[in-house]
Order: C-alpha cells, then sequence, then structure tokens
C-alpha cells in the first residue's frame, strides 16, 4: 500500500475533513515509517490516539508561527511608567498556572454563583479569587460578563445573559448564553462544554459556544473543536462558525480571528502579570487577546523585545489598549494595521525630551 493511499486512509477514518495544520504532521509520520501494510479494522482509533499529542503540539507550533511574521511599518503611542531591564540571552517565557480549582480571575456588572446544596451568592467585581465549587451553577444578567481560571490554567469567560453549569474544570453544561473558552497559555486542552444540541470539545484552542433561539453556533478562533452530535461528530478549524438548528440544519460561515465578535471575550480578559516577564511575551498575549498577528519590523526588535523585561502593572487596561501604554517604555512603538500589529523601535527624532 502506498504512502499517498495509507494517507488517505488515516485522514478520513480518524480526523474527518482534510486539515492544514494536521496534515503536515501525518504526511511526515508516514514518510518516516515508509510502505507497510494495510490498516486494520480498528487500527485507526489507535492510531489517531497516539499521535493526537504531537499533533496539538504542531498547532499550537503553527499558531505562534502564524503571529510573527516580518514587515515594517510606523506607529505612535502613549507612554505609562514601567521600568524595564536588559537580559542578556532571548526567551519566551510563560507564567505557571499554579491553580487547583476554578477561580474567577474578572466580575464586570456581577455574577450569581450557586454551588450545589447552597443558596446563590452575588459576586462582584472585588470577589477576583473566589473558588467556584465544582457542579455551581452560574448565571449573568444583562450586562453582567465574568471571567475564570480553570484548573488546567484555560481561561473561561461567561457572557451576558448566560446560565451554565460548571459540572467540573473539564466540563461545562450550558443551558442558554455564551461561553467563550481560551486554552492558550493552559497546561492541558479537552475542555467540553454540553449543550442540547451537542457537545463542543476544545483540541488546544480558543473557542465560543453560544446556545440561543433554538441554534447552536460554535465558533473557533484558533486551533480545532471537534462537536459531538449524536452519532455525527464533525472537525470545527479555525476561522469558522458553524451553526445548526433545532431541525438540524447546519450551516458554516467565516470568522475572523480579529473580527468585533470577539469584543466581549476582550473585555474581561485577565489581567497579563507583567512583573518580570518579557516584552514579547507580553505581546504574545495581545495577539492572543485581540486575535492581531504581530509582526517586528526587523530581528533587531524582536531581540529587544524578547530580552526587555517589564515591571509594575496594567491592571485596568484591555489588551488592545496595553500596547501603547508599555512598548513606548521599551523603547518600541506599534499601530494596528488590517489584522495586524507592527512592532518597531521609536524614532529618537520624535520622542519627548
Amino acid at each position: 500500500m502506498t504512502n499517498e493511499s495509507r494517507k488517505s486512509q488515516l485522514d478520513d477514518a480518524t480526523f474527518g475533513a482534510p486539515d492544514p495544520a494536521e496534515g503536515g504532521l501525518v504526511e511526515r509520520l508516514l514518510d518516516a515509517a515508509g510502505s507497510g501494510p494495510e490498516i486494520p479494522e480498528g487500527g485507526a482509533e489507535r492510531v489517531k490516539a497516539a499521535i493526537r499529542s504531537s499533533w496539538q503540539e504542531e498547532v499550537a507550533i503553527n499558531a505562534r508561527q502564524r503571529r510573527q511574521l516580518w514587515a515594517g511599518g510606523l506607529a505612535a503611542a502613549a507612554a505609562l511608567v514601567i521600568a524595564v531591564v536588559l537580559v542578556p540571552r532571548l526567551q519566551r517565557d510563560s507564567a505557571p498556572t499554579g491553580r487547583t480549582a476554578i477561580t474567577v480571575a474578572v466580575i464586570d456588572g456581577g455574577l450569581e454563583v450557586t454551588p450545589p446544596g447552597a443558596t446563590a451568592r452575588f459576586l462582584g467585581s472585588g470577589d477576583a479569587g473566589w473558588v467556584v465549587p465544582d457542579g455551581s451553577l452560574v448565571r449573568t444578567r444583562p450586562g453582567q460578563r465574568a471571567s475564570m481560571w480553570l484548573a488546567g490554567g484555560q481561561s473561561l469567560r461567561v457572557d451576558d445573559e448566560t446560565v451554565a453549569r460548571l459540572d467540573s474544570e473539564r466540563s461545562i453544561s450550558l443551558d442558554s448564553g455564551a461561553v467563550y473558552i481560551s486554552s492558550a497559555g493552559g497546561i492541558e486542552s479537552g475542555v467540553e462544554v454540553r449543550t442540547a444540541f451537542g457537545t463542543a470539545t476544545d483540541i488546544g484552542t480558543q473557542f465560543e459556544v453560544r446556545f440561543e433561539n433554538d441554534s447552536l453556533d460554535v465558533s473557533v478562533r484558533e486551533g480545532l473543536v471537534s462537536l459531538a452530535r449524536g452519532s455525527d461528530e464533525y472537525q470545527i478549524a479555525d476561522g469558522i462558525r458553524f451553526s445548526v438548528d433545532a431541525a438540524g440544519a447546519v450551516a458554516t460561515t467565516p470568522v475572523l480571528t480579529y473580527d468585533r465578535v470577539w469584543d466581549w471575550c476582550q473585555s474581561i480578559a485577565p489581567a497579563f502579570e507583567i512583573e518580570g516577564r518579557s516584552a514579547l511575551a507580553f505581546l504574545d498575549w495581545v495577539s492572543v487577546e485581540t486575535g492581531l498577528s504581530v509582526r517586528f519590523a526587523d530581528a533587531s526588535v524582536e531581540k529587544l523585545a524578547a530580552t526587555t523585561l517589564l515591571h509594575g502593572t496594567i491592571t485596568g487596561l484591555k489588551p488592545a489598549e496595553s500596547p501603547s501604554a508599555v512598548l513606548p517604555t521599551c523603547g518600541l512603538t506599534a499601530i494596528e494595521e488590517t489584522g495586524v500589529l507592527v512592532v518597531r523601535r521609536i524614532d529618537p527624532e520624535h520622542q519627548r525630551p
């Protein structure tokens, strides 16, 4: 059996429709293995389980590579006083999660939490860090939104007019409204969102599940989401909104990573702790939260971002607002173009004395 026919059989049996992010990995695995026998009955599932972790890692690497492009540009930004220190090495750092339970990150307007067997508790903006017990019912009213950290480091965000049960740190039952899951920076994926119309499971991604008006919409911002609906299973790639109604009619539409539909998620994004972190890590966070690609004018600009450590805080600033406050303290500036944040050095002639 040829590698090409084996690849086709493997694609069809394990992942459904071919996806560009996974194709490269499958191709290299088959090339390394050489020709071989027919895949036996049930063998596809064993292969799927064996390569999934490698494939997830490749998707994450590809996502980062898509965000880091080279280009030129001009910019201007307002400065916030934050001390910076140069360190003699390139690094891409990440903060440890250190969490063992679901905890409140940001509350905008209010959040109602009803633990199992207990009465409802109404939380406000001052209740960050409050632990939400497994099995709790959470509810937001009009104009209220909240975000929480899951134990695996994923960010869960709840839109207004939403009712959901947090069955565990890996499983959420959505009765109505919308939730957003961001696995970026988390140590695990595999969070599932259950609805009456199907169950969506993330495979290292950012996605929204919206269940209202007898319709289920799953919008994937980055990565891949699996949607199980009865005996059917769909693989939804990034840039796609998958919709299904009560009659079972299915439709797909495109959605950009920086579309305004994601604004509500950014509005309650947990603050990035900049203390001791590199400017490059900060820009990675901005890219994840805004959906904008980051372009550096040249390699020296990226090196400066990677070797500059930040001190202070950006609490209260939304991700889209923060570059204009942080980057000038590093000698950098940025401007947003269509889907891109262009980063370059500040022209000394335009700096204030």
